[in-house]
Order: C-alpha cells, then sequence, then structure tokens
C-alpha cells in the first residue's frame, strides 16, 4: 500500500523549491550569492522546504541580511531586492512609514500660483481704485523670487506690432468688401431678401478668414525673400552665448495612455541628444503620468526605470504619477508648477508624441535667456513619420508651405 501522505510531502518539496527557482532566476544574483541562496533552502528542515511559505520567508531573510522584518521577511528585503533590480547608482529613500522605495521625483518644494484676478485689469480701466499699488505687490512677493529684471513690456517693436495689424487688418476688411460686392451684383435681388442677406453675412466671414490666410502667406513670403524678420526674436542671441549655470530648465511630459515604448523611446532620443550637445547641467526631464490602466502604469514605470539604467538617467529623468487627475493635462501641468516649479528658471513642455533635437533645446534656452520679458516662445512644430493618407497630405503640407505661413504670423 502507498504511502500518499509521503508522496505529497515530496511533491510540495519539489514545488516549493521550483517555485524559487523561477524567483531566483528574476534576480540578478551573482553566482555565488545564488548557490548559497539554493545551498540553504536545501539545508533547509523538511517543514520549511515541503512549505512554499516558509521556503520563500527563508528566502527573504537572506536576501534582507540583518535588515530582516520578524514576521516579515519580504518586507526587510524590499531595499536589498531594489538594489538588485535598480543598480547602485539609484537612489533609494524611505518613505514616511519607513519602507525602502525607488526615488522617483525630486524632493517637494512647493509654491504658490495664485492667478491675478482679471477684475484687477478690468478696475484700472475704469478708474478703481480698489486693488493694492503695484509697489505694495511687488513687496509683498515672496523671499527668493526670481528678480530677474525684465525689458520694457511696451518695447520698440510693439509700436510696429500695432502698425502692421492696423495694416493687415485693412487688407483683409478693402478684400472682403471687394468680394462681397461682386458677390452682391451676382445675386437676384442683389442682397435686398433676408435669405440674401444671411447668405452675404456668412460670405463675408468666410471670405475674410481666407484673406487673412492669403496675405500672412504672402507676408511671409517677402520675408523669406528679404531674409527674415528684424523683430525676430531668433535674432536675439548667437549660437556660442553663454549661459547662466543657474539657468535650469525642466522639460515636462504630461501623458494618459499613451504607447509607453513610443513615449519613452521618443524621450531617449531628447536625452541622448542634448547629452551630445553637452546640456545635461541645465536639464530635468519630468514624465506627468494621469494614466488610469494599471497596466500601462506598470508598463511606464518599468520602461522609466530601463531608461534611467540604460542611459544613467537618475536624478535627471523623473517619473510622476498623479492620483487624482484634477482639470486633465492643464492640472496635470499646474501641479508640477506648484510642485517643484521654484527649482527652474524656464519650462518647455512636450506632448506625448514630440521629440526635439538637444540644439534646439539648447538655442530655446539661451532665447529665454536673452529675452526675460518673453512669456511663451512658440515655435512650429512638424509632422514626421506619418502613415495614412491624410496625415502624409498635412506632412507634406508642413514641409513646403508652412515655414511661409509661420514667418507670415510672426509678422502680423
Amino acid at each position: 500500500m502507498t504511502d500518499l501522505s509521503a508522496a505529497v510531502h515530496q511533491e510540495d518539496r519539489r514545488a516549493a523549491r521550483e517555485g524559487c527557482v523561477c524567483y531566483l532566476d528574476r534576480l540578478p544574483l551573482t553566482v555565488d550569492e545564488r548557490r548559497e541562496v539554493q545551498q540553504r533552502i536545501a539545508a533547509a528542515p523538511d517543514t520549511v522546504a515541503a512549505d512554499a511559505h516558509e521556503t520563500f520567508a527563508a528566502l527573504h531573510g537572506f536576501l534582507a541580511g540583518p535588515a530582516v522584518h520578524p514576521g516579515d521577511p519580504a518586507r526587510g528585503s524590499i531595499g536589498r531586492r531594489l538594489e538588485l533590480a535598480a543598480g547602485q547608482a539609484a537612489p533609494l529613500v524611505h518613505d514616511a512609514q519607513g519602507r525602502v522605495r525607488l526615488l522617483t521625483v525630486p524632493p517637494l518644494a512647493r509654491t504658490s500660483m495664485v492667478p491675478p484676478p482679471w477684475s484687477r485689469a478690468f478696475g484700472r480701466f475704469i478708474g478703481r481704485r480698489g486693488n493694492p499699488p503695484r509697489e505694495k505687490a511687488d513687496a509683498a512677493r515672496p523671499t527668493g523670487a526670481d528678480d530677474a529684471t525684465s525689458p520694457d513690456p511696451l518695447g520698440h517693436w510693439h509700436a510696429a506690432g500695432n502698425f502692421r495689424r492696423v495694416v493687415l487688418l485693412g487688407l483683409i476688411v478693402a478684400q472682403t468688401y471687394v468680394a462681397t460686392n461682386f458677390m452682391i451684383a451676382v445675386l437676384p435681388y442683389h442682397g435686398r431678401q433676408p435669405l440674401e442677406i444671411a447668405m452675404l453675412a456668412l460670405f463675408a466671414v468666410l471670405f475674410g478668414w481666407i484673406s487673412a490666410g492669403f496675405w500672412t502667406a504672402i507676408a511671409g513670403f517677402v520675408l523669406q525673400l528679404l531674409g527674415g524678420d528684424r523683430y525676430a526674436i531668433s535674432r536675439t542671441t548667437s549660437a556660442a552665448a553663454p549661459i547662466d549655470a543657474s539657468a535650469r530648465t525642466a522639460v515636462v511630459m504630461p501623458i494618459r495612455n499613451e504607447d509607453v515604448a513610443r513615449v519613452f523611446a521618443g524621450l531617449r532620443a531628447i536625452y541622448e541628444s542634448v547629452a551630445r550637445a553637452q546640456g545635461l547641467a541645465y536639464f530635468d526631464f519630468f514624465v506627468l503620468s494621469d494614466t488610469s490602466d494599471p497596466n500601462t502604469r506598470v508598463a511606464e514605470i518599468d520602461a522609466w526605470h530601463a531608461l534611467c539604467r540604460a542611459v544613467d538617467g537618475f536624478g535627471h529623468v523623473f517619473y510622476r504619477w498623479r492620483q487624482h487627475r484634477i482639470k486633465r493635462k492643464s492640472g496635470n501641468i499646474a501641479d508640477f508648477c506648484r510642485r517643484w516649479g521654484r527649482n527652474y528658471r524656464y519650462m518647455v513642455v512636450m506632448d506625448a508624441d514630440s521629440v526635439m533635437s538637444g540644439e534646439c533645446l539648447m538655442q530655446l534656452l539661451r532665447l529665454m535667456e536673452a529675452n526675460p520679458g518673453a512669456g511663451i516662445i512658440q515655435t512650429a512644430p512638424r509632422a514626421m513619420g506619418r502613415e495614412t493618407m491624410y496625415a502624409r497630405m498635412q506632412q507634406f503640407a508642413t514641409r513646403v508651405y508652412g515655414p511661409l505661413f509661420t514667418a507670415g504670423l510672426h509678422f502680423w
């Protein structure tokens, strides 16, 4: 008669050892460490070796070493497992509960970010005195705020800009007026019936839109022939201009349920390009995730960790998952500004599928340094790598006549 209890005991012991072997295969242990763990498990009493829970407890106890946690060896081995997975360069910290975790974001440096009420400008317009004077507002600024002086907000280019816009408006109105008169001439009742009046109103609006695009392209074409606009912000600095060492810039990339491989491949291309441009000392990269899918979130953390290990990006590339998705993308950016905005002088916001060269980022940083009064510096994006017919048409259009419209928009 077969002893079933002995057979079951032997089967449990074999299953526990196989589970430990599979677990050890996922840990980057050295050959000596792996051999020592296997020897300890093999030398364990039968009551331990036959119980999977006890077997894994012994395994985690070995990994934890002196830091073993009574009653919970797996918790005590977290630090050792993180060191094995992340490497020696990975920053490890203790959270509020005393648990070891991988540092994915820099320490908090909170600051207030309250927008000024719009009623203040309206009050000044109508002559109200209910708002504090500018001197008191400046005195109320927190100590240590950025005191970089800005140029006169009504600089010499404002007069030229106002004149150009008046000229543009005049050209649009004149061309639309002439076209509308021609349209009136071809209507049966020459615009005297209500239906024709409505038709003429829609025609004037649509033709004005076309006229604005026409004159914008003409202005861009002329500027391209003349060599550019003398008021272009790109003329304010050179490619060899020095950069202040304190001009720290945050490159933020808000994402939500995106293609993880595509996002982090693009981020790696940007990081390596900045490294080749000798600009890593000026930039930190933040992936701000609003992802709701748990599987995608795990993939994002794994991709971030793989990226940091591949490019030695710990301390320069950060990942933050936001639990409460308030105000979506704009709220994600605002939350970053409140938590870490005071650590940086400038910020570059990128989409999940955006790619920018290191030379372009360095030039953008020089432009921001040369123009401290500029609030937003916007470049002309270009589509690339499109696949569908419509997307390929858009990509072709941005390459062919995109520069004309960009130059024309800047002119007006």
